[in-house]
């Protein structure tokens, strides 16, 4: 990032780093990729629901570096300090902490499933109605 001598090049600066966010959300909101994280997210919930109440999915590893995202995806400063946040969080073993506060409310889980497994599935729906606006023709 360039860093801005007057504020006009502060409001320009600004502006373009906005206009990296606002595009790259564009571009993941309706897309085929996070329709099935979504998918996945909501049967992972779904099915702990009904086979596995007490335990929560296992979701650890997943990672949008390892996955990567969409092409034409670019967060600018946003993403670089999403990365910095990430990997303070693995120094403070922020993991660690959430496992231990899980283990303490554990008769919460069943409703975490349930409440993971809706809002999955109505940001699946959300995702889905972007794709069916933005694709009216199907190719194939």
């Amino acid at each position: 990032m360039r860093t801005p001598h007057s504020l006009k090049e502060a409001k320009e600066v600004l502006h373009e780093e906005k206009v990296k966010v606002t595009s790259s959300l564009s571009a993941l909101a309706g897309s085929r990729w996070l329709m099935a994280i979504l998918a996945t997210f909501a049967l992972a919930f779904g099915l702990h629901s009904l086979y596995a109440p007490g335990r929560l999915p296992t979701i650890g590893g997943l990672s949008l570096a390892q996955v990567g995202l969409p092409s034409g995806v670019d967060f600018g400063v946003v993403g670089e300090q999403a990365r910095q946040a990430q990997e303070a969080a693995q120094r403070q073993d922020v993991g660690g902490h959430v496992s231990q506060i899980i283990d303490q409310h554990a008769t919460y889980i069943p409703y975490i499933n349930y409440a993971g497994f809706a809002l999955a599935l109505i940001l699946l729906l959300i995702n889905m109605t972007i794709m069916t606006k933005r694709r009216r023709l199907t190719r194939g």
